[in-house]
């Protein structure tokens, strides 16, 4: 599995590729036919993989949530940065992710592409609420969370904390609308299209109106 955009592949790595990644950097590139960056290896980046891994291992069905995701150009099929989570999401429906670009790649928006795409896939996974942390004199990564519609709403002793919430839904529309159309399907062979589109906009209504209801549900944090 793996995000597309415009212009960068997201790929969740297995936990086999995040073996090779703790082994060298080159070696996951090489698995995943990529072209090397040949960037100097973090002795802090390494660590941080190893943990990584270790998570992996210990949740496999739930990977996603621990694995480093790795943003490649494509068309130079080049890894330039790397996004995680902090695990799933917690019982507030919030998840924190984490994420950086190499140099030359910081300012051509890329950072902001890669997040829009892993905020669409999180809030597709029961998620509400996407948070990051950036430093507070880091002008360029808040020029980037802003252009994703991120809002600050706290601070802390590791930064700045950012916060995209899921866009509410509208579930109510789909189904009145939805709900119409079958009505009508199921009236005009009885002759009576009237009733069958009052029926089916009452049912889409009713089923829009709760799940759109459950929507609000998980949003409250109190």
């Amino acid at each position: 599995m793996e995000l597309k955009t415009k212009r960068l592949r997201v790929i969740p790595l297995h936990i086999e590729q995040m073996a090779l990644l703790c082994e060298g950097r080159d070696k996951m590139q090489a698995a995943l036919g990529l072209v090397s960056d040949n960037d100097a290896e973090d002795e802090h980046a390494k660590a941080d993989y190893q943990e990584m891994y270790q998570q992996c291992r210990e949740h496999p069905e739930d990977y996603f949530w621990y694995t480093n995701w790795q943003i490649v150009l494509k068309d130079e099929n080049k890894a330039i940065g790397s996004m995680h989570f902090h695990g799933p999401a917690n019982a507030r429906h919030e998840v924190e992710v984490a994420y950086g670009i190499s140099g030359r790649y910081q300012k051509q928006d890329c950072a902001a592409e890669a997040l829009k795409a892993i905020g669409e896939w999180a809030f597709s996974q029961n998620v509400y609420y996407l948070q990051t942390k950036t430093d507070p004199d880091n002008e360029h990564s808040k020029g980037t969370l802003g252009k994703c519609g991120f809002k600050q709403i706290g601070t802390g002793d590791k930064g700045l904390l950012f916060e995209l919430e899921k866009p509410a839904s509208a579930w109510m529309s789909i189904y009145m609308c939805l709900g119409m159309s079958i009505g009508m399907c199921f009236g005009l062979p009885l002759n009576n299209m009237a009733v069958g589109m009052c029926m089916g906009l009452a049912a889409g209504v009713a089923l829009g109106a709760g799940l759109d209801a459950d929507d609000r549900k998980k949003r409250k944090r109190d």
